[in-house]
């Protein structure tokens, strides 16, 4: 090796001496340097030296707290920053949400309306369905009253020979009888008028109670007491025939039948005790309850 690259070896070797010589001593040199006032005592100068230490050491100490709480600081930045992007969602979802709100109530409002619109033309239309059930219910009655009187008419007209025939057997009861009898049958001196009021209901009862009399007085022979009962059989069934269904059914009681209060009364000179001899006038019961309206007139007999 060259003298001169010797010499520059040594150089840089003295240099790095030198350097690190500085660099371990340089509080030391610092402390003689800067001290105008005269060196510090060996003991002065390591409580300088243990304070720089400790100072370092802090300063350490305090720049990882720093970096620390830098990251700390980051994080929650970090946290901030997707708090406030869900705020914002949220507050995205807030507006969808109140706008829906306010949509509803918009939609709610129109429905209440068209309820409210719904229900009075309801009630217009229950209005108008019961006024046309009213109606309905009063052509129903004149249909009905119609049909009654179509009834009487086809009666008439298909059996005219009956009623024929009945106002000749009530034209040969006598004047007396005939005058009697104006209350149930009027001015009967034609068929019609005949018939007519053979179909009046109210009649019935007073018809069924005049013959029943009439037996009962013993004033009227057998011809008359039968075209009376004979009458009155035609009255009942045209009375029954006027109905939509029949209103009255006729009592059925026989001869030798013990005698029963509760459908029979006795003629006025009938056997106290004893069986039915015969049926003078048959009574007749409500067909729907069975009521009894008229007892039946019964001949009581001994059997002795």
């Amino acid at each position: 090796m060259s003298d001169k690259k010797i010499k520059k070896k040594l150089v840089d070797f003295i240099e790095k001496c030198i350097e690190k010589y500085i660099d371990e001593h340089l509080v030391d040199l610092k402390r003689k340097m800067l001290n105008l006032d005269g060196f510090k005592s060996d003991e002065e100068y390591r409580n300088l030296q243990y304070q720089y230490t400790q100072i370092k050491d802090e300063r350490e100490n305090l720049q990882g707290n720093i970096s620390k709480l830098s990251k700390e600081k980051f994080n929650l930045e970090q946290k901030q920053k997707s708090l406030e992007e869900n705020l914002e969602t949220v507050n995205e979802e807030k507006y969808k949400l109140e706008q829906k709100n306010y949509d509803l109530i918009i939609d709610n409002t129109k429905l209440r309306e068209e309820k409210r619109q719904i229900e009075k033309k309801l009630n217009e239309c229950e209005k108008n369905l019961n006024k046309a059930n009213r109606k309905i219910d009063s052509m129903q009655q004149e249909i009905d009253e119609a049909q009654k009187q179509k009834n009487k008419l086809d009666y008439f007209s298909n059996g005219y020979g009956e009623i024929d025939s009945m106002f000749k057997i009530y034209q040969q009861l006598n004047e007396d009888i005939r005058d009697e009898l104006q209350g149930i049958f009027g001015n009967a001196n034609t068929p019609i008028i005949f018939f007519c009021n053979a179909l009046q209901e109210n009649h019935l009862d007073n018809f069924w109670d005049y013959i029943s009399n009439k037996i009962n007085s013993g004033k009227i022979d057998n011809n008359i007491e039968k075209k009376l009962c004979k009458l009155f059989d035609f009255c009942f069934d045209m009375v029954n025939s006027s109905q939509q269904k029949p209103r009255y059914k006729r009592l059925q009681i026989q001869e030798g039948f013990d005698f029963d209060n509760t459908y029979m009364i006795k003629t006025a000179y009938s056997n106290q005790l004893g069986t039915v001899k015969e049926v003078k006038l048959a009574g007749y019961v409500y067909t729907l309850t069975n009521n009894v309206v008229r007892r039946s007139l019964v001949q009581v007999e001994s059997e002795d």
